[in-house]
């Protein structure tokens, strides 16, 4: 018997490798926890699209959360668990803001249909997401109502502009700001992220947090490694990812994931 109920883990730079690839290990690893009973729930940036998109590996996962927290959902159910939508007022002050003090931010919002983005979202991050894609003007953006949002300017890293962000007034009682990356914010309702997304699956299938492990290597993983009984960071995370984490592994090139739960499982 495993020594927990539950096995979460982010998805990129976790268990999907740099090509986009999910390595022979790890699929052994989700057919293993499957065939044991132990559920394997993805805590990810990525829309419900996106994680069906992991073919080999979607079958596996017993619950999605998606966009940060802000949409669960089932692999292969037509609809999501949940949608936690962006406060029209709020994410219409946020597009202002970009708009006029910073015009050369990217930015795209997702309503769990369609993906809307600005040119300049478009040219930072080509071919990315999965689904329908709308390329619209700055301000189209506020006709969506969006579960997510994801905000990047060029040549600044996500902590420079969180912290402008913050300053003209977007703070944790407006909106959840998420370092996903080295580039790009995620942007959720305030009090959505990766940590209240994991609580409400575990709830809904029934395991506890405090016997769950949880696998991530960005900073928005360290909400989740708080609220669950065990914590790993992959080896190449940032030091406050390492630091948050009860324990680290190696790399995803080097299958850490894999690794360690062979080691517990």
């Amino acid at each position: 018997m495993a020594a927990f109920d539950a096995v979460v883990t982010d998805l990129d730079g976790t268990v999907v490798r740099a090509d986009g690839t999910v390595s022979d290990a790890t699929l052994l690893t989700a057919r293993t926890l499957a065939e044991r009973g132990v559920p394997l729930l993805a805590a990810t940036a990525r829309t419900p699209t996106g994680v069906a998109a992991l073919e080999e590996l979607a079958p596996h996962l017993a619950f999605a959360v998606c966009c940060s927290g802000a949409v669960g959902w089932v692999p292969g159910a037509a609809t999501p668990a949940w949608c936690e939508r962006l406060p029209r007022d709020t994410m219409t002050d946020l597009i202002a803001f970009l708009t006029r003090e910073l015009p050369a931010a990217a930015m795209a919002a997702f309503d769990n249909r369609q993906w809307r983005m600005n040119a300049a979202y478009q040219v930072m991050r080509p071919n990315t997401h999965r689904g329908p894609i709308a390329v619209v003007a700055a301000e189209a953006l506020a006709e969506a109502d969006p579960c997510t949002m994801v905000v990047a300017h060029a040549g600044w890293p996500p902590e420079r502009l969180v912290a402008v962000l913050i300053e003209a007034g977007f703070d944790t009682t407006r909106l959840g700001l998420h370092r996903a990356g080295r580039r790009f914010v995620e942007v959720t309702s305030a009090r959505v992220d990766k940590a209240s997304g994991v609580l409400r699956a575990l709830h809904t299938i029934g395991a506890a947090p405090e016997r769950t492990i949880a696998f991530g290597d960005m900073p928005i993983d360290t909400t989740m490694f708080a609220v669950v009984g065990h914590s790993v960071a992959m080896a190449d995370a940032p030091a406050e990812v390492l630091a948050a984490a009860a324990h680290r592994t190696a790399s995803v090139e080097d299958d850490g994931f894999a690794r360690t739960l062979a080691a517990l499982l």
